[in-house]
């Protein structure tokens, strides 16, 4: 089931919006660098196409859509979730379940060529990335991605000055497109190298690190050791790592084990408590807290829920 309520708070754009068209109705927001554009369709249609002439961050508020996007397959795109695109790239769009009573509703923040070539020249001038010659860029091709808890609260936060009546909203956008830019690029940067770190292990040290940590899972991955395979300092190791993924070796860690936790629980053989210890746990009680952490989940309730969504389909 989707969920039917925002994931956002749109209340202000609520109040002032008209809506002029059934499908992909546009509302937009305009302050000096960039743009908030959000769309609500109230009823099923295919093949909706859209494009931009400047960077573009899409987020899903309510509802479901399914995108075809030029470098990625097909998917469902769901709240909670974003695709960055590259300027003038198209979507092309589904709305299987939009209705008057749950319509579907989708934000797009379109920057300026500008202000994201400003931000990437600060960022790479002042945090380059290592062992990656082509440095940060912002969007270089579309990536899809699920929002961690500080990009929802900087969508939100934008959202928010965007549809109110203050004289200052320039500035605090500013700050938080800043921001928002800078790990929505991390996010990419981590991306590019979990999907591909096989591929970059030999020409990339945090690569190698990464796939270090993939094979070793299920084992004791000691930082120290982390920081020999990189052959890096463990002050240069944490700083570089953190730089380019915007989170600690230690939290990279057990992210990627409760991403494991969350494979085996899908496969329903094994026991919780063998789950536990074989994504390198050595304790359940810490393993119950992180994955709640990651989750919002225990581990028995998410088995449970994706056996009953199974079962469902």
């Amino acid at each position: 089931m989707i969920n039917t309520k925002p994931i956002f708070d749109i209340s202000g754009h609520l109040q002032r919006r008209k809506i002029e068209t059934e499908v992909e109705n546009k509302t937009t927001y305009t302050l000096e660098c960039a743009e908030i554009n959000i769309y609500e369709t109230h009823h099923f249609a295919t093949e909706v196409e859209l494009n931009f002439d400047a960077p573009v961050l899409a987020s899903m508020i309510r509802g479901k859509k399914v995108m075809n996007i030029s470098g990625l397959p097909t998917f469902d795109f769901l709240p909670g979730e974003s695709v960055v695109m590259a300027r003038n790239e198209k979507m092309c769009i589904d709305f299987p379940e939009a209705s008057f009573e749950t319509p579907t509703q989708c934000l797009a923040l379109a920057i300026s060529q500008d202000k994201v070539s400003k931000i990437v020249d600060v960022l790479n001038e002042t945090a380059p990335l290592i062992d990656m010659p082509e440095g940060w860029q912002f969007a270089p091709k579309n990536f899809f991605m699920t929002n961690d808890m500080a990009i929802n609260t900087l969508i939100a936060r934008l959202i928010y000055i965007f549809t109110e009546n203050n004289k200052s909203k320039d500035l605090f956008a500013n700050l938080i497109m800043q921001e928002l830019s800078i790990r929505l690029m991390q996010t990419q940067a981590r991306q590019l190298i979990l999907q591909n770190f096989q591929q970059f292990a030999n020409t990339n040290r945090i690569a190698y690190a990464v796939e270090y940590i993939q094979q070793n899972l299920h084992d004791n991955i000691n930082i120290e050791t982390l920081c020999k395979k990189a052959c890096m300092s463990e002050p240069n190791f944490f700083r570089c790592f953190k730089q380019q993924f915007g989170i600690t070796p230690v939290d990279f860690i057990n992210q990627q084990r409760i991403l494991l936790a969350t494979q085996l629980l899908k496969n329903g053989t094994q026991s919780i408590s063998d789950i536990c210890f074989s994504c390198g746990f050595n304790n359940l009680n810490h393993f119950f807290k992180l994955f709640k952490k990651h989750t919002n989940h225990t581990p028995g309730q998410y088995r449970k829920l994706y056996l009953d969504n199974i079962c469902l389909k």
